[in-house]
């Protein structure tokens, strides 16, 4: 059992990025305001700390 638990654990490979319009962030954000706040509270504040997409590149475009 130990071994499982060890294994849920364990960082998965490099987290896949999304593009998500500001209409779909809404909608998001305004279902997850209907459910009870402890199920949505961490869940919500990632939401709420998303960096917009510079789409002319720059300093934060993903890029190394």
């Amino acid at each position: 059992m130990t071994d499982e638990k060890s294994k849920a654990q364990q960082p998965t490979a490099t987290p896949r990025t999304y593009l998500v319009s500001s209409e779909q962030l809404m909608d998001i954000m305004r279902y997850l305001m209907t459910r009870p706040y402890g199920e949505v509270v961490k869940l919500m504040n990632s939401l709420s700390a998303l960096t917009p997409y510079n789409a002319g590149g720059g300093k934060d475009d993903g890029k190394k």
